[in-house]
């Protein structure tokens, strides 16, 4: 069972409990006085008692809820007006009186009075002729009484001006039926607002839950959206900011400091997605292995703050040379992984050779060591390109084959591209001697600047 559902169970027996005991005996003392001619009044005083209890019950919710809320002021139903006799409070000024009425303290965060709530119920036909049904008699306010009416007392449980009007001994009707409408009514009534209590008391249980459900989930851009001072609004402003600080570190967790590449971690599973993809929908995947030329001449002569510079160009112009699905990746030092999905290899050498264009056609601006002089110097940029499924079918085969390829593209004299060897699956035939074609025989593909 939900908590929800607990605290509405608890809410409905709190508001039930004496309303119930009330109606029993209310229905025990009318048939009790039935049949022996008691005290109309005492009738009367009861069936008032009773409706003050349950009045009672339904402010003290309503300023519960009006102080959570933070307000001074709240009646129910909303648009009650007039003169109201207050339950416990004895007999009223006014002369007439259209409501009777429940009062309680509403109470700020420091346990001071701020105002009060009102729970009222017109004193109108339906009222007067449930307390007729009691008291044997119809039962009229004072102030309309005739003048053959007998007045009421009026006590703190009782503070409606009443009077009785008399009537032919005999006809007094069972007030049995009245106070069972009345009873199925008010449980109605309870299981409605105990709901309603139980779901406001649990919405920002609920809301946090929910948060944390979703940053769980691995959803870390979840946020609560609760504000406030209250323990509540705490609470909601400390998961926020602890969810933002696990995407934070997620995020860095699988980013390169220095370029805002992807790492090593980040690689590996983008890699294993996209073959997975690729199999799925039978599509190439192409894959590049990029090293800087002679990049420890760089550090030897500029220094390596130098050389972090270089770096930081080089992924800035890896970005602008590929596309908005392609992944880049710095695999360590001056070597980096560019991710193609869906394609093949001749987009895939596309690809390589816009961006040797990239790098060589622009010299890198550097700033040397303190002694030393500024200036331009001219990088290069080595390519290995293998693709899925040709060069290998798993991620380790896949960047093999372009490690493979990027030493063939050095061996070629760098600034070049060169394509990986097949796989050991594949055989192809070969158009000039009509034999099979086997990765052995074939020499990696290499096309210069």
């Amino acid at each position: 069972m939900t908590l929800r559902a607990r605290l509405s169970i608890a809410f409905t027996v709190l508001l039930l409990g004496p309303l119930l005991l009330a109606m029993i005996a209310i229905a025990a003392a009318g048939r009790v006085a039935g049949a022996t001619g008691g005290d109309a009044g005492a009738r009367v005083r009861a069936v008032v008692a009773a409706r003050c209890a349950h009045l009672e019950i339904v402010a003290r919710g309503l300023a519960a809820t009006a102080s959570a809320q933070g307000l001074s002021w709240a009646v129910s139903p909303s648009g009650a007006a007039g003169a109201w006799a207050i339950c416990g409070a004895g007999q009223p000024s006014a002369s007439t009186i259209t409501g009777l009425a429940a009062r309680a303290e509403i109470r700020d965060a420091r346990g001071e009075v701020a105002g009060y709530a009102y729970a009222v119920t017109p004193v109108d036909g339906p009222l007067l002729a449930e307390l007729s049904a009691a008291a044997g008699s119809p039962v009229v306010l004072a102030a309309n009484a005739p003048a053959d009416a007998v007045p009421l007392e009026t006590y703190e449980d009782q503070p409606l001006a009443l009077a009785l009007t008399p009537r032919p001994a005999g006809s007094a009707p069972d007030p049995v039926p009245v106070i069972a409408t009345a009873a199925a009514v008010a449980v109605l009534f309870a299981l409605l607002l105990g709901s309603w209590v139980g779901g406001v008391a649990t919405r920002p249980i609920r809301v946090l839950l929910g948060t944390v459900d979703r940053a769980a989930g691995g959803d870390f851009d979840a946020r609560s959206g609760m504000a406030g001072r209250d323990e509540t609004g705490r609470l909601a402003s400390g998961l926020d900011r602890l969810i933002a600080g696990m995407q934070e570190t997620q995020r860095l967790s699988v980013t390169d400091a220095l370029t805002g590449l992807g790492n090593v971690r980040q690689l590996a599973e983008s890699l294993r997605l996209e073959i997975e993809r690729a199999t799925r929908f039978h599509r190439s995947l192409g894959v590049l292995m990029l090293d800087l030329d002679h990049f420890k001449a760089v550090n030897d002569e500029h220094g390596h703050r130098a050389g972090d510079a270089v770096l930081v160009e080089f992924a800035r112009r890896v970005r602008r040379a590929i596309r908005e699905v392609d992944l880049a990746f710095r695999q360590g030092g001056e070597e980096f992984v560019i991710l193609l999905p869906e394609t093949d290899l001749a987009g895939s050498l596309t690809a390589a050779r816009r961006i040797g264009e990239a790098v060589r056609d622009v010299a890198f601006a550097v700033h040397a060591r303190p002694g030393g002089s500024s200036g331009w110097i001219p990088i290069t940029v080595s390519i290995g390109v293998a693709v899925y499924p040709r060069h290998g079918l798993t991620a380790i085969d896949l960047l093999d084959a372009a490690d493979q390829a990027l030493y063939a593209a050095k061996d070629a004299g760098r600034d070049t591209f060169a394509v990986a060897p097949l796989h050991a699956s594949i055989r192809r035939e070969d158009p000039a001697t009509g034999g099979e074609l086997t990765p052995t025989s074939q020499a990696p593909v290499t096309s210069g600047g």
